[in-house]
């Protein structure tokens, strides 16, 4: 079943159209011209019968295809079968039927459209899932570092644009490799998994959590300021220690940076300065966090 659109005077040939059509269980529309592509709004219409005539048939294919999600199929009324006329309106629409035309032979044509546009969907439905499995690691189910640099790409303008502070602060957890070492690779995947269904507690909705490395988790911090950040760290300190496996407790240490700043021009900018201070963080003993600003580094006592 699907929503559709006739733009077409009335005649006997129309009112038999859209009989057949409903009966195949399709919901009709009919429309004016003029208001055709308001009603296609309105309406979701999954496909479209246009008129060349009168209203300029072409522009508004056009403009129903603009606007509509994916693939809008569009089948063209002419009144010239000719083949330039064909030519002209196949650059635009799916699909042509001169006058005069037959009900049942407009249905066949509906039918193959709708059959190409589910393939279509289909398709779309596919690559969107393999894009999503591309994005994800397998060990947390967080996003993966390719994606937190999408989405740090479009936080840094919309930060921009509407004059918005954005802030990162990257997470290393301690201890994995000597965790690996001493009780297996399976055992150190389940630990990182603990210490991100941890973080994902402790952050907002609108926070972005990645994993950034083996070893590392990323969070992405939209409209937070200096201030913010720095709650936000002191939060995930307190609620990471309860995030222990077996009997051990993993200890993690943060690196923040934050826009707007003096040593932030674009956003790989917060990525290069989050790390360093991560680097800093853990130079200074396991457990510490660290934020820099061009004064320098600066230091939160590590949690006891």
């Amino acid at each position: 079943m699907a929503a559709i659109l006739i733009v077409e005077d009335d005649s006997p040939a129309r009112a038999e159209l859209v009989e057949r059509l409903a009966r195949s269980g399709h919901v009709v529309t009919i429309a004016d011209g003029a208001v055709a592509l308001e009603r296609a709004r309105e309406t979701r219409a999954e496909l479209a019968i246009l008129d060349e005539a009168g209203y300029d048939g072409l522009e508004l294919a056009a403009g129903i295809k603009a606007e509509g999600s994916g693939f809008a199929p569009v089948l063209l009324i002419v009144a010239r079968p000719d083949p330039e006329t064909r030519a002209q309106a196949l650059a635009v629409v799916d699909d042509v039927v001169a006058r005069p035309w037959a009900p049942i032979e407009v249905v066949a044509r509906v039918q193959a459209l709708l059959r190409t546009r589910a393939i279509v969907d289909e398709l779309r439905r596919v690559r969107a899932e393999a894009e999503a499995r591309s994005l994800a690691d397998g060990v947390t189910g967080l996003r993966n570092r390719v994606f937190l640099v999408e989405r740090l790409n479009e936080e840094y303008k919309r930060s921009l644009r509407y004059n918005e502070p954005l802030s990162l602060l990257l997470l290393g957890i301690e201890g994995l490799r000597e965790a690996s070492e001493s009780r297996g690779a399976a055992f150190s995947d389940r630990l990182v998994a603990q210490v991100a269904h941890a973080a994902q507690r402790s952050l907002r909705q609108i926070d972005v959590l990645c994993r950034y490395g083996p070893g590392e988790l990323a969070a992405l911090l939209p409209s937070t300021h200096f201030a913010g950040s720095l709650v936000c760290a002191d939060r995930l300190a307190r609620e990471l220690p309860s995030s222990g496996l077996d009997g051990f407790v993993p200890r993690v240490s943060m690196g923040l940076s934050f826009c707007p700043g003096k040593d932030v021009a674009e956003p790989a900018d917060l990525l290069r300065i989050a790390s360093r201070a991560l680097d800093r963080a853990r130079a200074e003993g396991p457990g510490n966090i660290c934020l820099y600003q061009h004064q320098g580094y600066l230091y939160l006592p590590k949690l006891t």
